[in-house]
C-alpha cells in the first residue's frame, strides 16, 4: 500500500508543489524561531495565518497532479477544488490584513474599521460561495493525472473578483506605506510589493485567464509553485534589516545561471549520443567539482560587463583595497568614499577614543556594525529605549549612516570607521557591509603600521617645533657672549650668560625626554612605582622644569592645601606636570595675564592636584577630543600625544586625569590619585612650611608655597668615580662636573677595561653606559657586582627600548639620563654617597 501510494505521487509537476510545500514550511519554522528570539509585534501571526493558507494551496494543487485525482474521481476532485479556492482566497485576505496592520503600526494607529469590514465581509462571501453547491465549482471532468477540467459556478466571476480586489488593496497599503515611510521601511515594502505582484500576475494569468477564460488547466501548478517566491521575499523583508541590492542578486544569479548552463547543455547533448548514463554523471561530477570555481570566476566578470559595465562587481573593487590600505590608508579611504557614494570629505576611519565610548560599550557585546536606519527601526518596536536613543542621538549629531569597528589582536576595538549616509540616499547593502568587514579585517595591520608612523611623524614635528626656542635661546647666549667677551666684560657678566646657556640646555634635554616619553609603546605598568609625598613631587617637578625666564617662572603658583601619599613613578608624574606645563606656558605670551595655579586637596573626595590656568580655555564641543592621540587644538608644531600620555600615565597610576574648561576664561585638569590605605604624608623636609585648609570644596588657600632650593650637595669624604663610556664627550662632561665636586675620577671607554679597572682600584661608585663595544654596560655591571655587590652601579642611558629599560630595572642601582646636568648628579651622588637609597630611573 505505502508503495502503491508513494508511486501515486511520483510525477514531476506533483514532485515540485510537494518540495515547494516542504521548503515552505522549513521557512515558517525558521521564521517563527527567529520571532521568537527578537520578540517582535504580533501582527506577524497574520503573516504566518498567510503562510500557512499558501501551503494549503500547494498541496490542493499538487493533489491535481498525481493518481490521487483519478483514484478519488470527480468528488474528489471538487472538494479539492474548493479547498484551493479558499486556500488561495484566503492567502489573499491574510495579506491584506497583514498589510492593513503593518500601516497602523507604523502610524501608531488601530486598523481602520472598513478594513475589518473588508476582511470579514469577503471571507463570509468567500466561506458561503465555495461551501454553497454549484456556486464556484460545479464539476471537474477527469482524465488522467494532469489532465482534467473544471466547470465553474455562477459565483467564480465575482470570486475572483474579490480576490484581486484584496490584491489591489494590499498594494495600495504598501505603496502608501512607502511614500510616508523611512528608507529602511521603503526597502522593505519594496520587497513585500515585488513578491505580491509575482504572485498575483501569475495567479491572475494562469488560474483567472486561462483557466476560467480559456478553460486550460495545464499550467495550474505554476502559481503555486510562483508563491514560494512572494512568501519568501516578503517573510525576508520582516525579518531582516540588511537587504542584498536588486542589482547584486540579479548578478549572482545571472553568474550560476550562466555557469550551470556551460555545464548542462554539453552534458545534455552528450547523453543524447550515448547509453553510458551514469557513467556519464559520475564523471562529469568530478569535472564540475575540480572546476566549478575557476568557470564561475570566468563567467562573473563577463556577467558583471552585463550589469555593472564593469568586469569587477562593487563588492570586488572595495576588496581589491586592501592592498592600497598596504601602501596608504588615507588614499584607501577615499576610494572607498568614491565606490560607497559617499562624502569623500565625511567619511572617516579614527583611533578609538573617549568620544566614541557610547559607540564601542555597544559595539564590544554586539560586535556589528551600527547601522542608523537599523537602530531607528528598534527604537521604532521599544527595544532597549534608553541606549538605542542615546546611539541614535550620536549618530544624527555625527551625521553617521554606519559605524563599524576593527579589533585589534586582544579582541578590542582600536578604530572606527564611520561613513555618512549614501549622497544618492539609498541604504548600505548588505553585500557592502559584508565586504567592508573582510576589507578592514584585513587592513588592520596596515592602519595600525601608518599609526605608528603618524607617531613618529609627530615625533619628528614635534622636536622639530619645540626646540627651535632652547636653540634660538642658546644661540642668543652664544652670540651675546661673544660680544662680552669682545668688549671684556667682567667674568660675572660672562658667568651669568653661561648658565643662560646651560639653563637652554637643559631645557631642550628636558622636551626632548618629554616628547620621546610621550611616543613610547612601553607598558607604563611596569614602571617602577613608590610612596610618595605630592608635596614632594610637586615641588620636584616646579624645581626640575626648564623655564625659559623668571618672568615666567613668577606666573606659576603652588597652593598646597593638603599633603598626601600617593604611589607613583616620579619620572613619568614629572612628565605629566611637565607636559600641563607646556601646553599652558605656549599661550603666554598671547595672554599676558593668564597664571598657572596647582592646588592639592583630599578629604572627603579623591585625593587629587588641580591645574588650573587662566589662558584661552577650551570650547565645550572638543572636551572629549583632547585626550585623544594626534589631536591638537588650536597650537600649530605639537604631536598631539602629550595629553593622551599624560591620560595612560594617570590610568598606569590606578587614577585618571579630567578637564573642566570654560571658553575664554580658564581650564582644568584634574589629576585624580587612589586613596591609599596608609596615607601619611613623607619628605615634608623639602617644603619649610604649608598651608592646610580642612575644605571638602578644595577652596583656594591664601597662602602660596613657593619652591625651595634643591638641597645642598652633601660632604664627600674623597672618593673614587669610575666613568664607563665609549664617547669621550660624555665622559669629559660628567668628569667636569666631578671634579668640581671634589671627586677622584677614573675613566674607561668599554665594559672590559672597566672591569679590569675595578679589580685593580678602590672604587667608591661606577657611572656605566649602557651600549659600548668590546663589552656592553649590562654584562660589566654583572662581573662587577659579582666582584663587589655592594658598590653603586648607575646607569647613563640614553632613550632606551623597553627590554633595555628593565634590565636597567633589575640590574643597576639607578640611572641618569644622558646628557646628565650637574643638579640631577648631585642628587644622585648624595642618594649613594650617603644615605645608599636606591633612585628610580
Amino acid at each position: 500500500m505505502l508503495d502503491l501510494n508513494l508511486q501515486s505521487i511520483i510525477y514531476p509537476k506533483a514532485i515540485i508543489l510537494l518540495l515547494t510545500a516542504g521548503i515552505v514550511m522549513v521557512w515558517l519554522l525558521y521564521y517563527c524561531y527567529t520571532l521568537k528570539l527578537k520578540n517582535h509585534k504580533t501582527y506577524h501571526a497574520a503573516y504566518i495565518a498567510y503562510s500557512c493558507c499558501i501551503t494549503l494551496w500547494i498541496l490542493s494543487n499538487a493533489y491535481f497532479h498525481t493518481d490521487l485525482l483519478v483514484e478519488f474521481g470527480d468528488a474528489g476532485g471538487i472538494f479539492m477544488a474548493k479547498l484551493a479556492n479558499l486556500a488561495s482566497f484566503f492567502a489573499f485576505a491574510f495579506a491584506f490584513y497583514f498589510s492593513c496592520r503593518l500601516s497602523a503600526g507604523e502610524e501608531k494607529r488601530n486598523v481602520f474599521k472598513w478594513q475589518f469590514i473588508v476582511f470579514f465581509g469577503f471571507s463570509i462571501y468567500s466561506l458561503y460561495v465555495n461551501l454553497h453547491p454549484n456556486l464556484t465549482v460545479k464539476n471537474v471532468s477527469i482524465v488522467a493525472p494532469s489532465d482534467f477540467i473544471i466547470e465553474f459556478g455562477p459565483q467564480t466571476s465575482m470570486f475572483f473578483m474579490s480576490m484581486i480586489t484584496l490584491v489591489v488593496l494590499t498594494l495600495t497599503n504598501l505603496i502608501a506605506m512607502r511614500r510616508r515611510s523611512s528608507r529602511l521601511n521603503r526597502t522593505k515594502n519594496n520587497y513585500m510589493i515585488a513578491g505580491i505582484v509575482v504572485f498575483m500576475l501569475s495567479t491572475v494569468t494562469i488560474h483567472l485567464g486561462m483557466t476560467y477564460f480559456f478553460g486550460d488547466f495545464s499550467l495550474t501548478w505554476l502559481p503555486p509553485a510562483f508563491s514560494i517566491s512572494e512568501m519568501l521575499l516578503m517573510g525576508y523583508a520582516l525579518l531582516t534589516s540588511r537587504f542584498y541590492s536588486s542589482k547584486y542578486m540579479f548578478f549572482q544569479f545571472l553568474t550560476i545561471v550562466v555557469t550551470s548552463a556551460l555545464y548542462l547543455v554539453p552534458l545534455s547533448i552528450v547523453m543524447a549520443f550515448t547509453q553510458y548514463h551514469f557513467e556519464l554523471i559520475v564523471a562529469y561530477s568530478v569535472i564540475l567539482g575540480l572546476s566549478w570555481l575557476k568557470l564561475f570566476n570566468c563567467v562573473k566578470k563577463y556577467t558583471s560587463l552585463m550589469v555593472y559595465n564593469s568586469p569587477m562587481s562593487p563588492t570586488e573593487q572595495i576588496y581589491s583595497l586592501v592592498e592600497e590600505f598596504q601602501s596608504s590608508p588615507t588614499t584607501a579611504i577615499q576610494k572607498l568614499a568614491t565606490l560607497l557614494n559617499v562624502p569623500s570629505n565625511k567619511i572617516q576611519l579614527v583611533k578609538n577614543s573617549h568620544d566614541s565610548d557610547i559607540y564601542t560599550n555597544y559595539l564590544s557585546k554586539s560586535r556589528e556594525p551600527l547601522v542608523f536606519e537599523e537602530i531607528k527601526e528598534k527604537l521604532d518596536n521599544n527595544i532597549s529605549q534608553d541606549t538605542l536613543a542615546a546611539l541614535h542621538h550620536k549618530m544624527s549629531q555625527n551625521e553617521a549612516a554606519i559605524i563599524m569597528p576593527l579589533f585589534d589582536s586582544r579582541q578590542m576595538i582600536s578604530h572606527l570607521l564611520i561613513s555618512p549616509h549614501k549622497q544618492d540616499g539609498r541604504l548600505f547593502s548588505n553585500e557592502e557591509l559584508v565586504v567592508l568587514e573582510k576589507v578592514l579585517k584585513q587592513a588592520q595591520g596596515y592602519i595600525n603600521f601608518e599609526r605608528r608612523i603618524c607617531q613618529s611623524q609627530a615625533l619628528a614635528n614635534s622636536i622639530a617645533h619645540e626646540m627651535r626656542n632652547p636653540l634660538t635661546q642658546l644661540q642668543f647666549n652664544l652670540e651675546t657672549l661673544q660680544i662680552q667677551v669682545e668688549t671684556q666684560a667682567d667674568s660675572k657678566t660672562l658667568l651669568d650668560q653661561i648658565e643662560k646657556g646651560k639653563i637652554a640646555i637643559d631645557r631642550g634635554r628636558q622636551l626632548i625626554n618629554i616628547i620621546l616619553r610621550e611616543v613610547n609603546n612601553s607598558s607604563l605598568d611596569q614602571e617602577p612605582m613608590m610612596t610618595s609625598s605630592i608635596k614632594r613631587l610637586l615641588m620636584q617637578a616646579f624645581n626640575q622644569y626648564g623655564f625659559e625666564s623668571e618672568q615666567i617662572e613668577n606666573r606659576v603658583h603652588l597652593n598646597i592645601q593638603k599633603d598626601f601619599s600617593v604611589r607613583v613613578n616620579d619620572t613619568l608624574f614629572n612628565f605629566v606636570i611637565f607636559n600641563l606645563f607646556r601646553n599652558a606656558i605656549y599661550y603666554f605670551d598671547s595672554y599676558p595675564e593668564s597664571r598657572i595655579e596647582i592646588t592639592s586637596c583630599s578629604n572627603r573626595y579623591p585625593n587629587r592636584v588641580i591645574f588650573r590656568d587662566t589662558g584661552p580655555g577650551i570650547p565645550e564641543n572638543i572636551h572629549a577630543r583632547i585626550f585623544d592621540d594626534f589631536f591638537s587644538y588650536n597650537k600649530n608644531g605639537g604631536s598631539g600625544l602629550g595629553l593622551g600620555y599624560c591620560l595612560r600615565v594617570m590610568n598606569s597610576f590606578g587614577g585618571s586625569i579630567q578637564c573642566k574648561s570654560k571658553h575664554g576664561e580658564y581650564t582644568e585638569f584634574h589629576l585624580i590619585f587612589p586613596i591609599l590605605s596608609v596615607d601619611s604624608p613623607i619628605y615634608d623636609e623639602i617644603v619649610n612650611h604649608s598651608s592646610v585648609i580642612e575644605s571638602a570644596h578644595c577652596q583656594p588657600s591664601s597662602v602660596a608655597i613657593q619652591p625651595q632650593s634643591a638641597p645642598a650637595t652633601g660632604v664627600y669624604e674623597r672618593k673614587t668615580i669610575l666613568i664607563v663610556d665609549d664617547q669621550e664627550v660624555q665622559r669629559a662632561l660628567i668628569k667636569l662636573y666631578l671634579e668640581q665636586l671634589g671627586f677622584d675620577i677614573i675613566q674607561a671607554n668599554n665594559g672590559k677595561i672597566a672591569v679590569e679597572i675595578f679589580q685593580n682600584n678602590p672604587i667608591d661608585l661606577v657611572l656605566m653606559d649602557i651600549q659600548m663595544p668590546v663589552m656592553n654596560g649590562f654584562d660589566a655591571a654583572a662581573k662587577i657586582k659579582q666582584l663587589s655587590p655592594t658598590t653603586p652601579v648607575i646607569a647613563l642611558s640614553g632613550e632606551s627600548g623597553k627590554r633595555e629599560l628593565e634590565l636597567i630595572s633589575k640590574m643597576m642601582d639607578g640611572c641618569l639620563t644622558k646628557p646628565t646636568s650637574k643638579p640631577a648628579l648631585t642628587v644622585m651622588l648624595n642618594e649613594w654617597l650617603t644615605e645608599k637609597s636606591p633612585v628610580s630611573c
